[in-house]
């Protein structure tokens, strides 16, 4: 009961917080494209509190700000794109800091960079990943740079969260 407790409460806070870095856009007027924070977010949350955290903070968060920002097609690729990479870059990390959480971050940011990119030739057609792809290449740089400097000032100030971490061990959820 505490797990379920723990872990529910600490995804609808990335949720939360994923939902309002993505409505949080920085415009490229060039290309009329936009690039956002939801995936420092989604980062900061799985290498945090693990892969279910992640996975549901990413995948929900992010399909509620595609909602909310009317971008409906995109609403059923956020949800599987964005919940792996939570999953995935919670779960390599999961128990190891450091150089685990760099290569954590670069395989998520693959497969968001990979996804969008199916995502974007299904919907549109390959001309137009010449705009989405540099877009999320920068998006994710952006993502790695900021959530590894907000993971390693949390766990050095707030050493707590480490055990916060154990309550919700993906092993005993499934």
């Amino acid at each position: 009961m505490k797990r379920s407790i723990c872990l529910l409460c600490l995804s609808a806070l990335g949720i939360a917080l994923t939902f309002i870095a993505s409505l949080i856009r920085i415009p490229i007027p060039s290309i009329r494209w936009y690039f956002h924070l939801g995936d420092t977010v989604i980062f900061v949350v799985s290498l945090l509190f693990g892969p279910i955290a992640g996975a549901v903070s990413g995948a929900i968060g992010s399909s509620l700000a595609d909602l909310h920002a009317g971008l409906t097609v995109w609403i059923p690729f956020s949800l599987v794109i964005k919940g792996l990479e939570g999953f995935i870059v919670g779960w390599i990390s999961q128990g190891r800091e450091g150089k685990m959480d760099l290569i954590a971050l670069f395989v998520g940011s693959l497969l968001m960079i990979g996804g969008y990119a199916i995502a974007t030739m299904v919907l549109f057609g390959w001309p137009v990943l010449i705009y989405e792809v540099p877009v999320d290449v920068a998006q994710c740089a952006v993502a790695i740079i900021l959530s590894l400097f907000i993971v390693r000032n949390i766990r050095k100030r707030f050493p707590i969260i480490s055990k916060l971490k154990g309550c919700i061990e993906w092993k005993n959820q499934i």
